[in-house]
């Protein structure tokens, strides 16, 4: 008996919850109640009941059927692309000066700064709440990767001022009222957000993406309100995680002297000093002798100057005080004789290599002690490129070891510095017939 019951519950179940119950009771009861009045078997009183009550029951279902329609519209309007938007929505300005508390989250945020300054000194003195998060100036690794994704990409130091420019402007403003904080972040932000009074009922949040290398304003742009569930407060989750992965600004003196810029030395180059050598167009190169490299990687330089490379060697005058100076400045254990033959034996292999390759290359002497080696690969303006890179070693006072370091072009300021030091002794020197 369990089994036909269970089986018969579940019929009913599934008639009663079935969203067409409503027509289906409908016609059965229009079917019965025109069978009986053909048949003579109802009265007019009682046909008139049942019209009525069918009417109702149609009333219901019609009720029923707009909600069901009402639901599918509100569904559809929630899902089309109209959400992305190509530019900022026109209240946004508006919604930032009446806001009561504003979150900024960016890159730069040069031009949001730059053109709310007015608006939010007034902001702050009516006592609003404002909190600004951009790119850390001071970290080189995130403002690289911020600048690698702009239009703008090759200009580092661009970003980094604007940056700059941004956080002076906000400094300007900490004594207008109402509580300004700052923040940076290491972690390169991937959306601009402009968050206003979204701890409100009438929260505002307006989300940018950014976009690789855009040659517009970046998009899509969203904007979403609290009805906007459950996406508003996604985004303003993710907005309220990133502030709080921030750190202040200015940062405390531990803090800053933490992260001060330090230099990055090794004891020796790596492979990639050769491999880069042996894919340049151009070669620079400073030293007091230069004796090891020529003698280690003689074979190479012939190869390069066979398929091209034009090459350029400056060292110490062997005649001039400037090689005893060197002696007893880098060479603690070594006479200037001794020195001034290392640099003869040097000049003699740059003869060689001019004599058996008929290369483009050429010697000139300096009587300036040099105190840094320098080996500039594609430093000249025809071969320049994002590739191009200076590899550099110490001549340390009468201390063992040469301490190295690199630097590619993109770096900052500090290759050209080096590369155009190099150039202003080159010029200076006096060349040598090979």
């Amino acid at each position: 008996m369990a089994s036909p019951l269970r089986t018969l519950a579940n019929v009913v179940r599934r008639a009663v919850s079935h969203r067409d119950l409503d027509l289906y009771v409908l016609a059965a009861g229009a079917l019965v109640f025109t069978v009986l009045g053909s048949a003579g078997m109802a009265n007019a009183s009682a046909l008139s009941s049942a019209t009525l009550g069918l009417l109702t029951f149609l009333a219901l279902a019609q009720i029923r059927s707009r909600r069901q329609v009402a639901e599918i519209a509100e569904t559809r309007r929630m899902t089309r692309t109209e959400v992305l938007r190509s530019n900022f929505p026109e209240d946004l300005v508006v919604r930032r000066q009446e806001a009561r508390s504003l979150l900024l989250i960016g890159r730069s945020l040069g031009r949001t700064i730059e053109t709310s300054r007015t608006y939010l000194r007034h902001s702050l003195a009516a006592g609003a709440d404002v909190r600004v998060l951009m790119v850390d100036p001071d970290d080189d690794s995130a403002v690289r990767v911020a600048a690698s994704s702009t239009a703008d990409f090759a200009r580092i130091e661009r970003l980094r001022s604007r940056i700059r420019a941004s956080l002076e402007e906000l400094a300007g403003l900490q004594e207008a009222g109402g509580r300004l904080e700052v923040r940076v972040t290491t972690a390169v932000p991937n959306i601009g957000v402009n968050a206003v009074d979204v701890e409100y009922e009438r929260g505002l949040i307006v989300v940018q993406h950014y976009e690789y290398r855009p040659s517009a304003e970046a998009a899509p742009i969203l904007r979403l309100d609290t009805t906007d569930a459950p996406w508003f407060q996604h985004f303003v989750a993710e907005a309220n995680r990133m502030w709080e992965g921030g750190q202040p600004w200015p940062p405390a003196v531990e803090r800053a002297v933490g992260r001060a810029a330090r230099p990055a030395f090794a004891d020796e180059f790596g492979p990639e000093l050769v491999e880069v050598m042996s894919r340049a167009h151009h070669l620079l190169i400073t030293g007091v002798t230069r004796n090891t490299l020529l003698t280690s990687e003689y074979g190479r330089f012939e190869r390069w100057l066979r398929a091209g490379c034009v090459i350029r060697f400056l060292l110490v005058d062997p005649e001039s005080p400037a090689v005893a100076v060197a002696s007893e400045r880098y060479y603690a254990h070594r006479w200037p004789d001794s020195t001034r033959e290392r640099v003869r034996h040097a000049l003699g292999l740059l003869r060689e290599l001019r004599q058996t390759t008929g290369g483009d290359i050429a010697v000139r002497l300096t009587r300036h002690p040099l105190a840094l080696g320098l080996i500039a690969v594609d430093s000249t303006e025809e071969t320049r490129s994002p590739n191009s890179m200076v590899f550099g070693e110490y001549y340390t006072y009468q201390a063992p070891g040469e301490p190295k370091f690199t630097i590619r072009a993109d770096d900052g300021p500090w290759c050209d510095h080096f590369v155009q030091e190099a150039a202003a002794l080159w010029e200076g020197a006096h060349p040598v017939e090979l």
